[in-house]
């Protein structure tokens, strides 16, 4: 068995697991930690994940975005047929059992499990929560990208990594109310995206991607010649709301925004002191940044100038 440290979505992760997991873990969370680090600061909530191997031949059937009664019950299961997660949210932990025939496929252990349980960990949790957001950095001036689904966040994240932005995620982001940095952290080593996108790429030749099911996207690592430009969390100085209504860049209230992305942080909040310190953490993170609706346009080099402007203007 392997035990290494890790760090995903701002957590440090215990990780447990046997050898015919780690190259699944290593596709994952990349290198461990170095022995005796702290990450991503001395106190940051620990989740410990085992790994176990098992033989089932059961067919795979993709789960619902979230398991019924997600947000209540004391352990919180995924199912995918051949393997399946095991949330305790009260004891951040997870305990993940994967079929040996899905130790191949990205889209079960990744987006099925693995990103889906932290995301329900932060959800649950009174110290954490999230936003249906992406996020990247240009010129070291960091913006918080959110949209409602089909508007283009994944492809205009992207966009912009591709173009030489560092880039910290592209669907939640995960906000912890004891980093003392007040930064929001993601999950880089992946993207979504068309894969039409991907095959116009000549440098996204060489990644391993998988067709996500029911969906016009595909999952796609990184290659290694992005690496130093993949960063796990951002200090955001502004909120960009994407758009296809028009192609204007438009202010908004921290009130309207707040409003705008109340169904993301107050899911799984059912204590109401919990919810309202979560609301005043990210009120306080708007009231530092300019937030604005941004209108994009079907030239995706245009919306990510403007995208430099509106950061460095």
């Amino acid at each position: 068995m392997h035990h290494n440290l890790y760090e995903f979505y701002g957590y440090r992760v215990a990780c447990t697991a046997p050898d015919e997991a780690q190259a699944v873990v290593t596709r994952l969370f990349g290198a461990p930690l170095a022995p005796g680090g702290t990450a991503p600061w001395p106190d940051a909530a620990t989740v410990r994940l085992t790994v176990e191997v098992t033989g089932t031949g059961r067919e795979t059937v993709p789960p619902p975005y979230f398991p019924p009664r997600w947000d209540t019950l004391d352990e919180v299961v995924i199912d995918t047929g051949g393997s399946t997660a095991a949330i305790t949210p009260a004891r951040h932990t997870i305990d993940l059992t994967l079929s040996r025939a899905d130790l191949d496929d990205p889209i079960v252990w990744g987006r099925w499990l693995v990103e889906k349980a932290f995301l329900i960990l932060t959800l649950r949790s009174d110290r954490h929560y999230g936003l249906h957001a992406g996020a990247l950095s240009v010129e070291g001036r960091a913006a918080l990208v959110t949209a409602d689904s089909g508007v283009g966040k994944s492809t205009f994240t992207a966009w912009g990594l591709l173009h030489g932005a560092h880039f910290a995620g592209e669907d939640a982001m995960m906000r912890h109310l004891d980093d003392p940095e007040g930064r929001f952290w993601g999950y880089p080593r992946v993207g979504y995206l068309d894969p039409a996108l991907i095959k116009s790429r000549p440098e996204l030749a060489e990644a391993r991607t998988a067709p996500v099911p029911a969906r016009d996207k595909h999952r796609l690592e990184w290659p290694a010649s992005f690496a130093s430009r993949l960063k796990p969390a951002v200090r955001p100085r502004a909120l960009l709301i994407l758009t296809r209504e028009h192609q204007e860049v438009r202010p908004v209230s921290v009130e309207a925004a707040l409003e705008l992305c109340r169904s993301d942080f107050s899911a799984g909040k059912q204590d109401p002191g919990v919810l309202a310190r979560v609301e005043d953490d990210l009120r306080e993170q708007l009231f530092g940044m300019t937030v604005l609706e941004f209108g994009l346009s079907s030239d995706l080099d245009a919306n990510h100038a403007r995208l430099t402007a509106v950061l460095h203007g």
